[in-house]
């Protein structure tokens, strides 16, 4: 016990210089402050306690769980894909301001059907297109004609826009098993206006790729213990700049100090790589949950605990430990069903980096999960619903097909698709709409989120906004993401 103290100061020391390991980024769970390791309750338990794969299809059954059968009912989900988006708030308007916004219409017609250029469509920028010439070497006599155009871009001098993008390709949760195929990327770009000729460049992009499952079993009564096993893949990029006329012909880099080639030539092999077994580590999480009462519940889980290296670093596992309460009388498990849970984590523990920034470890949230519009059969027996689930996919069919008509074959397929996963489900008794909000202090700073689910999750849709600390302390230099999340599944 006397060497106790020793070998924590090593382990904080050591955990100081290493990286963090991939993470998943629920909005849910950020909209909420970061304050989930307790509560578990939803598929989100996959990436944040696996031990909460065991309240699947418990929460909200008499049956199998009695004391918590006033819970609305917990249950499994199968999600074919999801995208998320992340955007710095403030960036992103001054953006705004010297690209010129695009409008709703046209933003709604390329999501709709995946068309997502953009410097190649003068629809996201317009600006764009006025103020770059043809000729780079006249980029002097562009910005003197645009001045307006050019003090906007000033604005944005050497200010990187830090992006997050995250797709989800499978997510499967059922009662004490949990399995998920995703990837994030986080990259940086910025602009340099420069006395002459702008530069352009990005700060160093990070990829993961991961594979990851769990499981999750109650060995006595009121605890539930998990534990999960990943593989993961990261792709790091350094920096690079590229000055237009100078560098983009396929020669080296003048301006790059990383001595790289040009934009093409460092992607190349991208795919190849992240689709190999090279580089691929495997890790594990695990997770532990106690019902104190039953409206009280503890938590505690350690993930990424990596076995060696990802992408050439040394990974902190990430420990933390969290409370909930869900007061009995703001649920409901009826036709309307509601639940409300308030929860208080103690995040990162092991992250030798904010050690004396207890604000930065401390994270508190309140959420409300309300069904709007009930479907008409979740009474019935279970051959009515049967039988109107079968009429629901056949009706969602045809509308998904008319709807689809015409917008090519990507737009057809995914018509029909929705259309016969919101038909099916509406029929087998799942609600047409749900809504749910969030708020809470993740780090210090203020978060919240918003969420609408159609047809039993079929289709969801959740607006977040949240911050991260980039100071040395708690305050000095808040970071505000607003991030959106689209996603399938049934």
């Amino acid at each position: 016990m006397k060497y106790l103290p020793l070998v924590l100061s090593f382990l904080l020391f050591t955990f100081a210089y290493a990286a963090k390991g991939p993470q998943y980024h629920s909005l849910k769970v950020h909209g909420m402050g970061g304050a989930f390791v307790a509560v578990a309750d939803s598929k989100d338990a996959l990436y944040y306690n696996p031990a909460g794969l065991n309240l699947i299809n418990r929460l909200g059954n008499f049956e199998t769980n009695p004391d918590m059968g006033y819970m609305p009912f917990s249950k499994s989900e199968v999600r074919l894909t999801s995208v998320a988006v992340f955007l710095p708030g403030k960036e992103i308007g001054t953006v705004i301001d010297a690209c010129g916004a695009p409008t709703l219409g046209k933003i709604i017609k390329k999501v709709l059907f995946f068309d997502f250029g953009y410097f190649g469509d003068a629809d996201w920028c317009p600006a764009y297109f006025d103020i770059v010439p043809d000729n780079e070497d006249d980029w002097s006599d562009s910005l003197d004609a645009h001045p307006d155009l050019a003090e906007n871009m000033r604005r944005l001098n050497r200010s990187s826009l830090d992006i997050g993008t995250q797709i989800s390709l499978l997510e499967i949760v059922i009662p004490n098993f949990g399995i998920a195929i995703w990837g994030n990327a986080a990259a940086a770009p910025w602009v340099d206006v420069g006395i002459f000729v702008p530069i352009f460049g990005y700060e160093p992009v990070q990829i993961d790729g991961v594979v990851q499952t769990a499981f999750a079993f109650s060995p006595v009564e009121l605890w539930s213990v998990g534990a999960g096993l990943k593989v993961a893949k990261r792709y790091s990029q350094p920096a690079f700049n590229y000055k237009p006329g100078l560098n983009y012909d396929g020669t080296d880099v003048t301006l790059d100090t990383t001595g790289g080639h040009d934009l093409q030539k460092r992607w190349e092999g991208f795919g190849d790589y992240m689709l190999s077994f090279e580089g691929i580590a495997a890790g594990m999480d695990l997770g532990v949950l106690y019902q104190i009462t039953r409206e009280i519940r503890l938590g505690t889980s350690v993930r990424n605990i990596f076995f060696g290296e990802l992408g050439g670093e040394s990974i902190t596992p990430n420990w933390s430990i969290g409370a909930m309460a869900s007061p009995m009388i703001l649920q409901s498990n009826s036709l309307w069903a509601r639940k409300v849970n308030f929860a208080i984590d103690y995040v990162d523990i092991l992250d030798g980096t904010i050690t004396e920034k207890f604000m930065g470890h401390l994270n508190l949230g309140a959420e409300i999960d309300q069904i709007v519009i009930p479907s008409p059969t979740t009474e019935m027996s279970f051959t009515y619903r049967l039988l109107f689930g079968a009429v629901g996919g056949v009706i969602g069919f045809g509308i998904g097909t008319l709807i689809g008509d015409g917008n090519g074959v990507i737009g057809t397929m995914a018509g029909m698709a929705v259309g016969t996963i919101a038909g099916i489900k509406f029929g087998l008794g799942n609600e047409a709409l749900r809504v749910s909000f969030g708020c809470g202090l993740e780090g210090g700073y203020p978060a919240f989120n918003m969420g609408f689910g159609l047809f039993g999750d079929a289709l969801t849709m959740r607006f977040a906004s949240y911050a991260e600390e980039r100071g040395l302390k708690t305050g000095q230099n808040g970071h505000r993401f607003w991030a959106g999340e689209f996603s399938i599944g049934f």
